[in-house]
């Protein structure tokens, strides 16, 4: 069965009814996502298997793929078939490796860091560019809520953490996100993780995953990254990084980005996020797990 050629998503559909399929569990999608034989990858949701929300970012993806621009293609999995309808969203692409998880060589971050690149510099698609809106800051409500998250994991370390640093980033977190939503608004990928990192037959860097596409800003997709790698126990050089997809941004665009911009939205997208989110994930942590991405929040920015 590995060699039986599969062009549509009709065939991949009767594929899985006569003799079903690999499972593969990489990310987190919600999606059900199979490998079919060695050269095949099969995504697929219908409407009934899950939230409103997650079938709407499925679909999303789908028209995402549809509308891809030539200079972003070799940057993405080789789409074989797309679906979209009231009732279900599928795709059926080439199957890609898995990027091996170790130490990151010279060769990976160039490779990564050239292809997050290349997306930011790719075309916004129309529907992307009307959809885009400012960033909201957060309500009284919304505010309240996270700091009680915080205060909820400090508490589990009492006498440990200076509260009066998380009261401080309360009060300025939505300056912070009024100033950061002023960065330049490019075609971002959303969810730009290792996980979401794969390896096409000539060793080229692809991404999958674009449930989360948006025209947003690119140090969102650059502190994504960094923090799951820090949280995945890789220490990334984070200036070296960032310096290779400055050149990378000058060659493709012949735009100029400088350390000092990149790293303060950077620590801005950090803070706002670790600010709303990361409380929900840190309790039963230990002091030095909650240490590390607390005085990250905490920290001033200029």
């Amino acid at each position: 069965m590995k060699s039986e050629r599969i062009t549509n998503i009709k065939a991949a559909e009767n594929y899985l009814t006569q003799h079903g399929a690999q499972p593969l569990y990489g990310g987190k999608s919600g999606a059900q996502v199979y490998k079919i034989g060695e050269k095949y990858a099969f995504k697929r949701i219908r409407r009934e298997e899950g939230t409103k929300e997650l079938f709407a970012s499925c679909r999303r993806e789908v028209r995402w793929y549809e509308c891809a621009g030539s200079e972003i293609r070799r940057f993405l999995p080789e789409i074989l078939d797309l679906k979209s309808t009231e009732e279900e969203a599928a795709v059926l692409m080439q199957y890609c490796q898995p990027l091996p998880r170790t130490d990151i060589s010279t060769v990976q971050k160039e490779k990564i860091m050239g292809a997050i690149a290349a997306v930011h510099c790719a075309e916004i698609p129309l529907f992307l560019r009307q959809e885009h809106r400012a960033a909201q800051p957060f309500s009284d409500e919304q505010l309240r809520e996270a700091a009680e998250g915080w205060r909820s994991v400090l508490e589990e370390h009492p006498g440990v953490f200076d509260r009066s640093a998380l009261t401080r980033t309360a009060g300025r977190i939505n300056e912070l996100i009024r100033r950061h939503d002023a960065e330049m608004a490019v075609l971002n990928h959303g969810d730009f993780h290792w996980d979401n990192l794969l390896q096409n037959e000539r060793g080229d860097i692809v991404l999958c995953d674009w449930q989360g596409v948006s025209a947003g800003a690119a140090s969102g997709d650059l502190s994504f990254f960094f923090s799951r790698l820090r949280a995945d126990g890789i220490q990334p050089d984070e200036r070296e990084m960032a310096d290779i997809y400055a050149g990378e941004i000058k060659r493709l665009s012949g735009r100029t980005v400088t350390w000092e911009e990149l790293d303060w939205h950077i620590r801005a997208a950090n803070i706002i996020t670790s600010f709303q989110f990361w409380h929900s994930y840190l309790h039963g942590s230990e002091v030095g797990r909650v240490r590390e991405i607390y005085e990250k929040m905490t920290q001033e920015l200029s």
